[in-house]
This record gives C-alpha cells, sequence and structure tokens, in this order.
C-alpha cells in the first residue's frame, strides 16, 4: 500500500518542522522507503495493521514532545496487484513526456 499521511501539531506555534521531522524519523527507524514533500510524507506499508503500529509511534513521539493535540490526514491506496511509489511517478512522467 502507498499511504500519503501530513501530521499536524496543534498547540505548538507556527513553525511546525521540528515535529514533522519527529514524525519522519519514526519512519526511518522503521526503515520504512519514504518521500517527503511539501505537504506531507509518502511512504510504503505492507498492511493495516503496520499503518495503524507506525500513527502509533508517531502520536507517542510527539506526545514525549508536548504536542498536546495532533491531526493526522491519511490517504491510502491499496492496490491488489502491488505496485510502488517510483512506478506510478514513472507512468505520469513517461506519458508526460509522450505528450498527452
Amino acid at each position: 500500500m502507498i499511504v500519503e499521511l501530513s501530521v499536524v501539531p496543534i498547540g505548538v506555534g507556527e513553525s511546525l518542522s521540528n515535529y514533522v521531522a519527529r514524525a519522519v524519523n519514526v519512519l526511518r527507524k522503521k526503515g520504512r522507503k519514504h518521500q517527503i514533500n511539501p505537504m506531507g510524507t509518502v511512504f510504503e506499508v505492507e498492511s493495516f495493521r503496520e499503518l495503524g503500529d507506525i500513527l502509533n509511534e508517531i502520536r507517542n513521539e510527539l506526545e514525549r514532545a508536548d504536542v498536546p493535540r495532533i491531526y493526522f490526514v491519511i490517504k491510502v491506496d491499496y492496490r491488489k496487484k502491488a505496485t510502488d511509489m517510483e512506478h506510478k511517478v514513472e507512468a505520469v512522467e513517461r506519458i508526460l513526456k509522450e505528450g498527452c
């Protein structure tokens, strides 16, 4: 599954990059392939159970940083036929190169 996650710490001020970095670090420690973008982070997981575990770890990490409230925005692309992040991007780039 491909997941896009935005983590929004609430009640910690205007600058959020330190908290976002903590969330991304959870993915890195777990060895999850990921891509950071300006509005979130895309990563791959094998199951909804694994996604739940990751969300819990991110919540725990941000609670340790005294974040009083966390807003999660999650998009999941589940496909029976296996695919990965790179394949999806390459497919669009190929069409653009051909001059859709």
